[in-house]
């Protein structure tokens, strides 16, 4: 070979060993992968797509501070790399980052206008920041680009539904139901928009829909017995628990966090009027604890913190936060009727709304509690007078008289110390009132 030839030849094999990186990228074989993309870079350390290419598998890696440096290198070798800035801005993204995330999209899309999953990423990250016009315009440009895109009409329905424009997001919905008919999450949020909305009778033709070709979904099942307000429904399913709150799982404290939710901090600041904060020792029971979202702020109080829950991925993400010595996994009631030791404490916050009959949850409070101890809750309220005392509501969780949580609490075996009204939280903007509860299990005799 001439010496003329060279060039074509050297830049034959890093295309090669480009293209085989990536293709061990795809496979999913990332230290192979990362071993001929550091190895292209000991040669050509300024090679953009190799910078780029390594960066995004530090960032599946779980190493982002790597992963946004060498990114922001590829990027410094080449400015108008619209990609680079487009995957810059899904890990600010991934990382909460969204006025950083915002920027990258906005690059992206000044380099490379006709890019339809940057306006739509661009989209989401200016929801997140609340800039919900902008964001409506970004997913109307995705959709221009690549119309017959699902995920794009529900990102845009999502937008319709944060600025109360339901019958706008119902619309979006369903264009995604068309899209894609058969999925159970495109027909929830598309029954949860009706009846946002106030059309609980279109919900329930939709949802009868949903049920011809799925008839078991448990979704749909409560769906149906929420919207019909079935007398006769004690608790919502264990299947329709799990499912929800499984699904729920990556993004329940973000979407918690905008609803301006405040359960936890109410039965927490319970605990702490209770017991003055120089108390500690106490052996406290989390019954429903989701994400731990109450770990942090009862571990002050606790000897022994432990949680429960029927959710697998709910307890993933609590066990992360380092707060708790046990958590298990199992129905709350059963759960508590057979727990070997005995508590100080039982609370829990926004879980007994999943519940219509209280009587034999708190009867298992009762039992698991120590005499003189505390069961600290929350449920939503229901003001009308009705004989059976609770009801399940459209959005899927029971509400319940005062008197008929007076009276639960006395036959459990309790007195009442404190039944409170509070603001739970918003929803659709509207907020949300229930009742914080303090009962103290009774002195034996």
């Amino acid at each position: 070979m001439t010496s003329k030839d060279e060039p074509a030849a050297k830049a034959l094999d890093l295309d090669y060993a480009l293209a085989l990186a990536i293709r061990l990228h795809q496979s999913r074989e990332l230290d192979d992968a990362e071993e001929l993309y550091r190895t292209i870079l000991e040669q050509y350390p300024r090679f953009p797509e190799a910078l780029h290419f390594l960066g995004l598998l530090m960032h599946q890696k779980g190493d982002n501070t790597q992963a946004i440096g060498l990114i922001e290198q590829a990027i410094a070798e080449a400015p108008e790399y619209s990609d680079a800035h487009n995957n810059l801005g899904n890990i600010f993204n991934r990382l909460e980052d969204f006025e950083k995330a915002a920027h990258s999209y906005s690059q992206a899309l000044d380099l490379n206008p006709d890019n339809a999953a940057a306006f739509n990423n661009f989209g989401v990250v200016l929801s997140q920041l609340s800039r919900i016009e902008d964001a409506i315009e970004a997913f109307s440009k995705a959709i221009a680009l690549m119309p017959e895109n699902a995920e794009f009409y529900r990102n845009l329905g999502n937008a319709y539904k944060k600025q109360g424009e339901f019958a706008l997001c119902i619309e979006a919905y369903r264009k995604v139901i068309g899209l894609k008919p058969y999925n159970a999450e495109n027909y929830e949020n598309l029954c949860a928009a009706m009846c946002l909305q106030g059309k609980a009778e279109d919900a329930i033709v939709l949802v009868k829909q949903w049920l011809e070709h799925d008839p078991e979904n448990p979704l749909a099942l409560h769906r149906l017995r929420s919207y019909t307000g079935e007398f006769d429904l004690p608790r919502a399913s264990d299947e329709y628990i799990t499912q929800t709150f499984d699904d729920f799982a990556d993004s329940f404290d973000m979407v918690l966090k905008r609803l301006e939710y405040k359960a936890p901090f109410l039965v927490s600041d319970a605990v702490k009027d209770i017991f003055n904060q120089t108390q500690t020792g106490l052996d406290i029971l989390d019954a429903g604890c989701g994400t731990g979202l109450c770990g942090p702020l009862l571990k002050p109080y606790a000897k022994q913190l432990v949680g429960i829950d029927l959710s697998a991925k709910m307890l993933e993400k609590a066990k992360k936060r380092e707060c708790y010595d046990d958590l298990l996994h199992a129905e709350l009631t059963e759960c508590i009727v057979s727990y070997p030791a005995r508590s100080d404490v039982v609370v829990s916050a926004d879980t007994l709304v999943y519940f219509g009959d209280l009587e034999a949850v708190c009867l298992a409070v009762s039992g698991v509690l120590l005499p003189g101890g505390h069961f600290v809750f929350t449920l939503e309220e229901f003001e009308e007078d009705i004989a059976q005392g609770f009801k399940i509501q459209p959005h899927g969780r029971f509400s319940h008289t005062e008197a008929y949580i007076q009276d639960v609490i006395l036959a459990a075996g309790f007195t009442m110390i404190k039944l409170e009204r509070v603001m739970l939280r918003y929803e659709g903007g509207v907020p949300v009132d229930g009742f914080l509860v303090v009962a103290r299990k009774v002195l034996s005799q």
